[in-house]
């Protein structure tokens, strides 16, 4: 039978999840339940878990974490339950974990997303997403929460009411008790229906944004009058996180001409009608005290190879020192000195392969190799005894 990991936290949603999973008799199931200790019943709905797994005769994985103030609770402890969770999807071999998010919950999620205007992969929440190496599976979607509540009494399931959620302490309690405890079942089905409608306009419209990404210049994209949406489903691909729409409209004035700019710790670069995003790559410092043959991350060390990828270098050189270029640093060639950063321009190199460029410097200080433009006119030789190939930039 297929493993899975179900997320119980003891109240009503949840302990209806993990018996109707349960009942089908089709699984392997282990219970996650995390007691954040905030609330004097957290220990009641613990035991409520405890008691349901002992009866049923499930495995049954407790975690009590400790807040650290870091982060807002809400962002922390959603952090610590999914990391949690799939550990357990490693220790188990599994790929599933199983929540009880429910359609009042979709809902909510709904009239969160649109309050605050966010770009999001889809409104509301999706019955299946991977998160991960995992997936993360919805099944109850389609029930409301006093139906879940209906359930756990006609089946004699205990649970514990979390009176956190009774208040309006947070902006998702505030949606819920002031729009959805107030709809009937087929207002809520209404609003589903909604739901689906506009993420289908939502996924046809990414479609669209997607084929033009294929192959566009940056002039063409800021030239759209949705050129935000375009440049969140160009981000979206390499940040996997979508920016604010007031964010995008504010990078789309920038781009309209060539910079480098840095969004956390990616780059988003505008270069000759060209636009480059990715991670951005930690600064590279190597000493070498020897002669010696080796790779590393970003470059590798022979003792052969091209004569442009070669220099002689003899004991009075070492320490040598493997760097990322500096903005005044300069080689002397056989045709005289040449800044480094002249000849990244001569080659319309873009600044974010620019800065990840290295140089081999020795114990004078004096650049003594560069990869692609080769090496000073002391240290060129036919029989070079260092050769040095960069990559990964």
């Amino acid at each position: 039978m297929k493993t899975i990991i179900i997320a119980c936290s003891g109240g009503p949603d949840s302990m209806a999840l993990l018996d109707m999973m349960n009942q089908k008799h089709i699984y392997n199931i282990v219970v996650a339940h995390v007691n954040y200790q905030k609330r004097e019943s957290a220990l009641r709905d613990e035991e409520y878990v405890k008691e349901y797994c002992e009866q049923n005769q499930l495995l049954l994985h407790v975690l009590k974490p400790i807040y650290d103030h870091s982060d807002n609770f809400q962002a922390w402890a959603r952090n610590v339950r999914y990391h949690f969770f799939e550990s357990l999807c490693q220790q188990y071999h599994c790929k599933e974990i199983y929540v009880a998010h429910h359609m009042d919950d979709h809902i909510e999620t709904y009239f969160f997303q649109k309050n605050r205007h966010m770009l999001c992969d889809a409104y509301g929440l999706q019955e299946k997403m991977n998160r991960n190496e995992y997936e993360i599976v919805r099944p109850l979607l389609s029930y409301t929460k006093k139906e879940l509540e209906q359930y756990c009494i006609q089946h004699h399931v205990c649970y514990g009411i979390d009176e956190s959620n009774l208040t309006n302490d947070y902006t998702r309690n505030k949606i819920r008790h002031s729009q959805i405890d107030f709809m009937t079942k087929e207002d809520k089905l209404k609003i589903c229906d909604q739901i689906k409608v506009e993420n289908e306009a939502l996924n046809q419209k990414r479609k669209e944004a997607l084929y033009f990404l294929q192959s566009f210049k940056v002039d063409d994209l800021i030239s759209l009058s949705d050129n935000w949406f375009y440049l969140d489903v160009y981000l979206y691909q390499y940040m996997n996180i979508h920016l604010s729409r007031k964010h995008l409209l504010d990078l789309c004035e920038k781009l309209k001409k060539d910079i480098y700019l840095e969004l956390n710790e990616y780059y988003l670069e505008r270069y000759q009608n060209q636009l480059y995003c990715g991670k951005r790559k930690e600064n590279v410092y190597v000493q070498l005290d020897s002669l010696i043959y080796q790779e590393f991350d970003r470059f590798k060390l022979l003792d052969s190879g091209k004569t442009i990828e070669g220099m002689k270098v003899s004991e009075n050189d070492f320490p040598l020192v493997i760097r990322n270029v500096q903005e005044k640093d300069c080689i002397q060639l056989r045709f005289g000195t040449k800044n480094i950063h002249r000849f990244f321009i001569d080659r319309k190199i873009p600044r974010h392969i620019r800065q990840n460029w290295l140089v081999v410097e020795n114990k004078e200080k004096h650049i003594i190799f560069v990869p692609e433009i080769g090496c000073d006119v002391e240290h060129f030789s036919v029989n070079s005894n260092l050769f040095m190939i960069q990559y990964n930039l």
